[in-house]
């Protein structure tokens, strides 16, 4: 695994705001170039905090993200998770390692003498590389099946929600569901969610939202009405003898047969006698005297009598009817009952159909005795029993309906949170059934104890690895390995580190014998840290190739000749590493490494196949604007293929000479290019005079026609001006000035230069074009 890119950097130092826009992802070596104060220290901060794990303690606000290749990125939220490889060398490193005036932390490093010890502990390594690799493997799964039950948690609370807020608007323990609520439930519910009881139909579901609906309503005030069965039996009794009762009577045969003759003579004899005459009113015959006795002979006192006695049991019966109660309105009912309660209503309605129906048949037969009393031949039927037990029923139902209804009103609060409490139980097994929750917390719990007894394992593994390096490990061998190679970095032997176990750190000599105590040469101190931390690299017998390396300027105060005896170093040791990122602003160190990794891409293209590069170069750009904001981006070729610092400055100020339009940070830019620039030309053309910038310049006018002293004048107030004034001038039309300068003295600069040397000139342009 190794560093892909930086892909932000936010209010890290300088970096206020860097993206990799313009920069290639990073090879296996990388080398930046950067001016003192460009931010070369803080970007390998970026690398330190990699190494250590841990956020940066100067910038707590920050905001990184370094790609990896292959993995997921790491950023200021997950670094402590990191585990690269990174070994940092800058100045934080030295003054973590390093006091100058006392000890220098101890080196550890393997003793390779104790063969069947170091066997052992590669076998440990690898036994505990293999578990760990397994441990993570499982920890991440573990991780991601965390994630799934807590995505589980927060989506099904949020399905929760809607479907409780359907329920009551009103109610603030729904209205603010939530994962830790809908957690807290199913704990609490453990067993039931395991179950299928809870879960409803849609008929139920619907009735349990009614039932939990705030709106209260009042009690219903209701009498249910009962009907006795024995009642019937003897209504049945009465009628049956009515209809099987006769009267003594001279009858005539005729009127016995046809009811309607009968019917019409005993009213006609009624009228005749009323109305006192003899006479038919039909025929107009006289009637006489014997038929009229014959006809009074039939219907006689007794006749008279039952049938008196028939139209009372008629009006009797018509009393017998059941008629439809008064009956409470659906709509004083609680959403939930009404269906149960209408159903009651239609099944009364029915029994009392069923019972008129039969009571209508007696009542047809009964007409048919009053029309013929003298028929002794009518039956009727019993009311069934079923019928009344179905009148006797729904009435019942009702009587409960609406004892469940002021049931409620009288507990309404206690009732609809039964009803919510049910609801939400319903829809919590529906979630934890769908997502298989029971399923999956009892795997993470299963699958968390056996990786927590590997990692126990592993830890075992580790104390003991530990142990083995402990007695492996000689920091004699890191003072003589140490010493060795300072020597032969300085060319010299008089410093060298000794052991001092009391301190547990090493003490600095000079000659072997005297304590340094801080009497060290600022280049001293560079080499010193620097092979230490070379040294350190192969403590604890680490591997070259599983290491990122990053260096911060390892030449800040040496003389050329150490230059060469840095890059060696560096080259010889770090060279098999996963990765190397070097930062400097020294050109000729810069030209030493850029030569080195050219070298490694131009083998890579001789290739059969060609490979592609695997060494790339970065430039750090700061912005003159205050505050002052840095970013890196690939380096400009005449960076990567000019062989001094000068050519770079020439071309960079050449291309600015044509732009028709310079921005406000290009424009302070040039006043330092500028500077720069003329001070090379000149100390190079005049060296008695290199330390002095304004006697350079008027030696630089000998023999020009073109550049006068006032083109010289203008010049030197525009680089001390704006590149290294003594006084800074802050007003308003001084970077306004400065843009308005700039094009006119970069076009005079080339010009004089032209005229003091134009063979130089004329390759110069050449080159950079």
């Amino acid at each position: 695994m190794s560093i892909k890119s930086i892909q932000k950097l936010k209010q890290f130092g300088i970096f206020q705001n860097h993206t990799n826009s313009n920069a290639k992802d990073f090879g296996k070596y990388n080398l930046f170039y950067g001016w003192n104060g460009s931010g070369k220290s803080t970007l390998s901060g970026v690398f330190r905090c990699i190494e250590n794990k841990a956020h940066s303690i100067r910038f707590p606000s920050s905001e990184f993200s370094v790609s990896l290749n292959g993995e997921a990125a790491i950023t200021q939220a997950n670094i402590a998770e990191s585990d690269l490889n990174v070994y940092t060398f800058n100045q934080d490193f030295i003054d973590e390692n390093i006091s100058w005036n006392s000890v220098v932390k101890s080196i550890l490093l393997v003793d390779k003498e104790k063969i069947e010890e170091r066997e052992k502990l590669e076998e440990l390594k690898k036994k505990q590389k293999s578990d760990s690799e397994v441990h993570n493997k499982e920890a991440e799964a573990i991780k991601k099946l965390n994630t799934a039950v807590s995505k589980f948690g927060t989506s099904s609370a949020r399905h929760m929600k809607t479907s409780l807020q359907s329920i009551d608007t009103t109610d603030s323990y729904y209205l603010n569901y939530d994962k830790r609520k809908f957690e807290a439930f199913i704990t609490a519910n453990h067993e039931a969610t395991k179950a299928d009881e809870p879960l409803l139909d849609d008929d139920k579901i619907i009735e349990l939202t009614n039932a939990a609906k705030p709106d209260q309503k009042s009690t219903i005030t209701f009498t249910p009405q009962t009907i006795n069965q024995e009642t019937f039996s003897k209504a049945k009794e009465r009628l049956e003898d009515l209809l099987k009762t006769s009267v003594v009577s001279e009858t005539i045969q005729r009127l016995v047969e046809y009811g309607d003759i009968r019917s019409w003579i005993e009213t006609g004899l009624e009228l005749h006698k009323r109305h006192d005459t003899n006479e038919c009113e039909f025929c107009g015959n006289t009637i006489t005297e014997v038929r009229i006795k014959q006809l009074e002979a039939h219907f006689n006192d007794d006749y008279k009598a039952f049938q008196d006695r028939l139209v009372r049991a008629d009006g009797w019966l018509v009393s017998q009817y059941v008629q439809s109660p008064v009956l409470p309105s659906a709509s004083d009912f609680y959403e939930e009952f009404k269906k149960e309660y209408i159903d009651s209503c239609s099944a009364l309605e029915k029994a009392i159909t069923t019972l008129n129906e039969d009571i209508a048949t007696w009542h047809s037969v009964l007409k048919e005795k009053t029309g013929n009393p003298l028929e002794t031949g009518l039956i009727v039927d019993i009311i069934n029993k079923s019928s009344v037990t179905a009148f006797n029923d729904a009435m019942t139902a009702i009587g409960k309906v609406v004892g469940k209804h002021n049931h409620k009103s009288g507990n309404f609060e206690v009732e609809t949170k039964k009803a919510k409490k049910q609801l939400e139980l319903h829809y919590a097994t529906t979630e934890v059934k769908d997502f298989g929750y029971h399923e999956k917390k009892k795997e993470v719990t299963r699958r968390t104890a056996e990786n927590t007894t590997l990692k126990t394992t592993i830890n075992s593994l580790d104390s003991e690895i530990r142990w083995l390096e402990d007695s492996l490990s000689n920091e004699g061998l890191g003072a003589d390995q140490f010493n060795e190679s300072l020597h032969k970095f300085l060319g010299r032997s008089e410093l060298t580190l000794r052991f001092n176990p009391s301190n547990k750190g090493y003490e600095i000599l000079r000659n072997d014998s005297d304590l340094v105590e801080g009497n060290l040469s600022e280049g001293e101190k560079t080499a010193i840290a620097f092979v230490y931390f070379i040294t350190k690299l192969k403590e604890n017998d680490n591997k070259m190739e599983n290491t990122i390396v990053v260096v911060d300027d390892p030449v800040s105060s040496f003389d050329s000749n150490h230059l060469f005896h840095s890059y060696s170093f560096l080259r010889s040791n770090c060279d098999k590493a996963k990765q190397l990122f070097v930062f400097t602003h020294n050109f000729t160190y810069f030209k030493l490494m850029r030569d080195w990794f050219e070298g490694v891409n131009r083998n890579r293209q001789r290739k059969n196949p060609p490979k592609v590069p695997n060494a790339f170069f970065y430039t750090i750009q700061t912005t003159t604007s205050t505050p002052r904001s840095s970013t890196f981006m690939d380096a400009d070729l005449s960076l990567v293929k000019y062989n001094s610092e000068y050519h770079y400055i020439f071309s960079k100020l050449y291309a600015f000479k044509d732009s028709s339009t310079l921005s406000r940070d290009d424009a302070f830019l040039t006043a330092n290019l500028a500077r720069k620039l003329l001070e090379s030309f000149f100390s190079f053309k005049f060296p008695k005079h290199r330390s002095d910038i304004s006697q350079l310049m008027t030696c630089g006018l000998n023999g020009c026609e073109t550049t006068d002293e006032a083109t010289k004048e203008k010049i030197y107030r525009f680089i001390n001006k704006y590149s290294h004034s003594a006084v800074i001038e802050i007003n308003e039309d001084s970077s306004e000035n400065l843009l308005g300068e700039s094009q006119n003295v970069i076009g005079d600069i080339f010009t004089w230069l032209h005229e003091v040397d134009e063979v130089h000139y004329n390759e110069m342009v050449e080159v950079v074009t």
